[in-house]
C-alpha cells in the first residue's frame, strides 16, 4: 500500500519504521525542519521504500494516500480532521483490530508494569493476546500495534495508553475495559492542570468498564463516568518485585482479567510468576550494596519509590531540555536529602542546569555529575554496604547500568 506518516515524533517514527518493515511505500513528513529523526536513523530501513519530507507537507501525497498514520499531537488539528473526512485514516482503512476484546491501561506511573501483568496472566492462561502501544514508554507505537492486530487472529489486545494521546487512542481503538492505576503531576504543560486531566480520564472511561484506584482522590471524582466502575487497592499476596505501589499494579490486574473472566487461581499463580519489566523498578544486591534501580521519571513515581526506605545515594537522570516541569523531581530530592546525590544526562545533557537548580534549593550534601555509563559503574564499585536507588529520566540509561550490575 501506498501510506504516508504525518509527524515525526516519536510515534511517528516508529509508525513509518512498522510499515517500512512490512514493504508499504511510505510518504513521512514533518513541517519541524529540525525534528530529531534519531529512531528512524538508528534503524535499518529500506530507503527506496520512503519518501521523507522535511519542513513541509505535500497535501497532494497525503490525501492521494491509500491510509494515513497521524501523529497523535496532531489528531485535533484541521489537517487530522480532513484526513478522517476523506476515510482515509489509519484505523479506519484497517479495522480488523477494533474487533478484538481491549484493554487500556492509561495514568501517570504504573502503566507499562500493570499491562503486563494483563498480558501476562492471559497469555499464560492459554489466550492469544497482542501487546502494544504508547512509543514513549518502551513499546513500538500504536502504528504497529494496528498493523499487527490486523495481521493475525487475537482473543484480547492489551494498549498502554499514553496520558496525552486519551482522545487519539479513544478513536483509533475500540475500547472495552479500562484501568487507570493513578493521577500525578506530569505533562501538566500539556494538560494545564490536574483537574483537567481528570476530566480528560473522565471522559476516556465514558461507554467503558473502568477499573479505578480506589487511592486515588482524583480517579474518585469521576467514578460515575463509566458504565461500570470497579475500585482496587493493594493486592494481599506475595510478588516478586519491589515496592507498595507494584501491589496496586498487581490488583489492577487482578480486577481486570476477573472482568475477563479468568479465574482467581490462575491469576495468583501467573502474578507469583512475574518478573519486573525491563527498565522497570527492581532490587538488586551488588558487592555488598541494596541497589533498586528504575524509571521513574516524574515526581510521583520517584515519591513511591523513595518513600519506600531510605536510601543513603540517589542516582538521577535528566529529563529532555524543554521538560522543565520535571524540575520538580528535585525538589522531592531536596527534601528527601541524601547523603549523596549523583546526577547524569538521561535523555537530553542537562546536569548542568540540574546541579544549579538543586543548589539554588539549598542542598549541601555531596552532589556529583557524572556523565558516563561506566564511571557511574566505578563510584558504585566503590560503595560499600550502602542503599543506593538509581532513577530518574534516561530509560535506556537505566536499563543499561542495571544490566552491568547484574
Amino acid at each position: 500500500m501506498n501510506i504516508s506518516v504525518v509527524g515525526l515524533g516519536v510515534e511517528g517514527q516508529q509508525a513509518t519504521i512498522a510499515l517500512l518493515k512490512r514493504e508499504h511505500r511510505v510518504y513521512a513528513s514533518d513541517i519541524n525542519r529540525k525534528i530529531d529523526l534519531s529512531i528512524l536513523n538508528q534503524n535499518e530501513i529500506n530507503t527506496e521504500l520512503l519518501d521523507l519530507e522535511i519542513g513541509s507537507h505535500n497535501l497532494d501525497k497525503i490525501f492521494k494516500s491509500e491510509a494515513v498514520s497521524v501523529s497523535p499531537s496532531l489528531f485535533d488539528k484541521d489537517i487530522c480532521k480532513k484526513i478522517i473526512e476523506k476515510n482515509i485514516f489509519l484505523s479506519d482503512v484497517m479495522t480488523k483490530h477494533k474487533n478484538i476484546k481491549t484493554i487500556a491501561v492509561t495514568g501517570t506511573n504504573g502503566k507499562t508494569t500493570t499491562s503486563h501483568m494483563i498480558y501476562h496472566i492471559l497469555s499464560n492462561a492459554g489466550f492469544k493476546v497482542v501487546l502494544g502501544g504508547n512509543g514513549g514508554g518502551g513499546f513500538s507505537g500504536y502504528t504497529e500495534l494496528v498493523l499487527k492486530a490486523n495481521e493475525e487472529e487475537y482473543d484480547f489486545m492489551v494498549i498502554e495508553v499514553c496520558d496525552m494521546t486519551l482522545a487519539f487512542c479513544d478513536y483509533v481503538f475500540d475500547i472495552d475495559l479500562v484501568v487507570a492505576t493513578n493521577i500525578g503531576y506530569d505533562h501538566m504543560d500539556v494538560h494545564g492542570s490536574i483537574e483537567h486531566y481528570t476530566e480528560e480520564i473522565g471522559e476516556f472511561i465514558q461507554n467503558k468498564t473502568a477499573i479505578l484506584n480506589k487511592n486515588d482522590q482524583n480517579l474518585l471524582k469521576i467514578t460515575d463516568k463509566s458504565n461500570k466502575t470497579l475500585l482496587f487497592d493493594k493486592y494481599q499476596e506475595k510478588l516478586n518485585l519491589f515496592g507498595s505501589f507494584n501491589l496496586q499494579n498487581a490488583e489492577a490486574a487482578r480486577i481486570a482479567c476477573l472482568e475477563l473472566g479468568i479465574r482467581e487461581n490462575t491469576i495468583h499463580k501467573y502474578l507469583k510468576s512475574f518478573k519486573s519489566v525491563a527498565g522497570r523498578t527492581i532490587k538488586i544486591n551488588y558487592n555488598g550494596n541494596e541497589i533498586v534501580s528504575g524509571k521513574t521519571d516524574n515526581v510521583d513515581a520517584l515519591k513511591a519509590v523513595l518513600e519506600e526506605d531510605k536510601f543513603d545515594i540517589v542516582i538521577i537522570g535528566t529529563p529532555r531540555k524543554h521538560e522543565t516541569c520535571r524540575f520538580n523531581i528535585l525538589d522531592f530530592v531536596k527534601e528527601y536529602n541524601p547523603d549523596t546525590l549523583i546526577i547524569f544526562p538521561g535523555l537530553d545533557d542537562i546536569t548542568y542546569d540540574y546541579a544549579q537548580y538543586i543548589n539554588k534549593l539549598g542542598y549541601n550534601k555531596d552532589l556529583m555529575v557524572i556523565k558516563e555509563i561506566k564511571n557511574i559503574i566505578k563510584f558504585i564499585d566503590t560503595a560499600k554496604n550502602k542503599k543506593i536507588f538509581i532513577g530518574g529520566n534516561g530509560q535506556s540509561k537505566i536499563t543499561e547500568i542495571t544490566s552491568k550490575l547484574f
